[in-house]
């Protein structure tokens, strides 16, 4: 089930790609100052951490704050940035970051999103691109799957829910969840094991709940 909440086949969020060389130029002309560089970075990478922040919360609530609290932390963390890794994984880990530090400070679930909301927020959020039309019956399917999933999501502890996201629904290997979660790999597998069993206890009792149901 995780896997049918994940990215559809055919998306992607990815930005034009920059070279190790743009890549290190963009991120200098930012450390100076420059206006046009600040700009050229937010317009880049908005979408990606858009729906980055999407998936891994599961609705658009405050998203647009949480995009702008990302973009805060990377602006201001761009001195501290050598290159080790990706400029866009180096972003991926701040919106777990921030996500984390959201659903630790959330007390209750916000109302889910329509089907439309959803598929709209995707299309955006992917820039754009065109997917073969879903039937409604599929649509609703998928609705109702991904609701189940993060209903159940929301109901681990936020170290084990991200963990586990990151795992079945983006494909991440224990080590690359170890560098966004600033953890070690052997932590991690111990936080998805417990959280991959309490994850299905929880999706087996909402299975034998009727909907609508106490």
């Amino acid at each position: 089930m995780l896997s049918r909440v994940g990215r559809k086949s055919g998306t992607q969020d990815t930005p034009s790609v920059l070279s190790p060389v743009d890549e290190a130029d963009l991120v200098a002309r930012c450390r100076a100052g420059e206006r046009t560089a600040h700009d050229e970075f937010y317009q880049r990478f908005r979408r990606l951490v858009a729906a980055n922040l999407y998936r891994v919360m599961g609705d658009a609530n405050e998203l647009d704050d949480l995009v702008q609290d990302v973009f805060v932390i990377a602006f201001r963390g761009l001195d501290s940035f050598r290159g080790d890794a990706r400029l866009t994984t180096w972003l991926y880990r701040i919106c777990v970051n921030v996500a984390l530090g959201r659903i630790r400070t959330r007390t209750r679930r916000p109302p889910p999103l329509a089907v439309g909301d959803v598929d709209d927020l995707a299309e955006r959020a992917n820039n754009g691109l065109s997917e073969r039309p879903e039937t409604p019956e599929r649509a609703l399917q998928r609705e109702q799957d991904r609701a189940r999933v993060y209903r159940a999501l929301d109901q681990l502890a936020p170290k084990k829910r991200i963990v586990l996201y990151l795992h079945e629904i983006e494909g991440l290997d224990l080590k690359d969840i170890a560098y966004l979660v600033d953890s070690n790999a052997v932590t991690v597998r111990t936080r998805l094991f417990y959280a991959r069993r309490e994850f299905y206890k929880l999706i087996a009792g909402d299975a034998a709940t009727p909907e609508g149901g106490s």
